[in-house]
């Protein structure tokens, strides 16, 4: 699959997020004191009118925490999150839930089964009090529509409805107020591989009518790969690598990046399980590595991964890679004794 073709965007970004960490305390037992989890880490990002961010990583890098700060869902421990120029923070919950909508993963337990579809996809614009109910029900059914539902599944329950058919009523809900960012948290991985596709077209095309913009949550390169314009890949709470999608693909400079994109598996025979040269063991996202939080996986770590945190290089927001490999500091002669070779 080749990356979606990027529509002309508009400088100033919808959201900015500057110097964003969220730390939680973790239980270590009965007579431990708790331990404090970074699972965001320092992250810089903006989301401009018109794009698709996708978001990667392997699971527990923080993609999920990322998703919901960027709903407000979650507070920053630390850092800022900005909404067209204006703090997260300064602006009413319900003032960001007009703006900002998700998509969850499971559309099983995502949607209230003790309601009708109908009154699903109306909820929004019920508790923000937009219009009559007559009014709300017709934008319902219009919303339904427009995802592909046909009116007479409007006072059916959700236990009566196909995967697939679950998360397109909750893709409507999420449009029914007519947001300006939609996050989409996973919103395939639990749907079956012949309904992904059909949702993915859909989330496409919805894009273009409706101008939307997208933060596209996935583990899947190959779903990323086709939708997304840009591409952020996570490890350990940190942003490693940041570009524009067909550039990412085509030259990862991350080796992180080199890893996920090796990952990723083909249909050719013969080829079987990709070697990734990760190995098995993940670190312990309670006690990170030092430096650079992915030097003990690295085949490429040499002097100063094991001890000095790489800085983010390349021209924000179109690019960045945080890698020592990459930094002039240490890719000088003065240090060619301590690179790999």
């Amino acid at each position: 699959m080749t990356a979606l073709a990027e529509t002309p965007l508009i400088e100033a970004p919808l959201i900015e997020a500057k110097g964003v960490t969220r730390s939680f305390k973790v239980g270590a037992g009965l007579f431990n004191r708790k331990r404090t989890l970074h699972a965001v880490n320092g992250i810089d990002l903006t989301i401009r009118k018109g794009e698709v961010l996708g978001i990667v990583g392997e699971s527990g890098c923080g993609k999920s925490t990322l998703a919901r700060i960027l709903l407000g869902l979650l507070p920053p421990s630390t850092g800022t999150i900005s909404f067209q120029g204006r703090e997260l923070s300064t602006l009413d919950r319900r003032a960001v839930a007009r703006q900002v909508q998700p998509v969850f993963q499971d559309p099983y337990s995502s949607l209230n089964p003790r309601r009708r579809i109908a009154s699903i996809v109306s909820f929004p614009l019920d508790v923000h009090g937009i219009g009559t109910a007559a009014e709300r029900r017709r934008r319902a059914l219009e919303m339904m529509d427009l995802v592909g539902l046909p009116a007479r599944f409007a006072d059916r329950y959700p236990s009566e409805l196909s995967g697939g058919q679950r998360q397109r009523v909750a893709i409507a809900r999420a449009l029914v107020m007519k947001p300006e960012i939609v996050v989409c948290d996973e919103p395939t991985s639990a749907l079956d591989v012949s309904v992904q596709s059909q949702i993915l077209n859909l989330l496409l095309d919805l894009r273009r009518e409706l101008n939307l913009t997208y933060v596209f949550i996935s583990h899947n390169l190959a779903v990323v790969e086709h939708i997304a314009t840009r591409v952020a890949v996570m490890y350990l709470g940190r942003v490693v690598e940041l570009a524009e999608t067909a550039e990412l693909f085509a030259n990862p400079r991350h080796p992180y990046t080199t890893a996920l994109l090796a990952s990723i598996l083909t249909p050719e025979p013969g080829l079987g399980i990709p070697e990734t040269g990760l190995g098995l063991a993940f670190p312990d996202p309670l006690n990170p590595p030092s430096g650079c939080v992915f030097h003990p996986r690295c085949p490429n770590a040499f002097g100063p991964c094991a001890t000095v945190v790489p800085r983010a290089l390349g021209q924000h927001p179109a690019g960045l890679v945080a890698c020592h490999l990459h930094d002039p500091d240490y890719n000088t002669a003065n240090n060619q004794g301590n690179r790999p070779s």
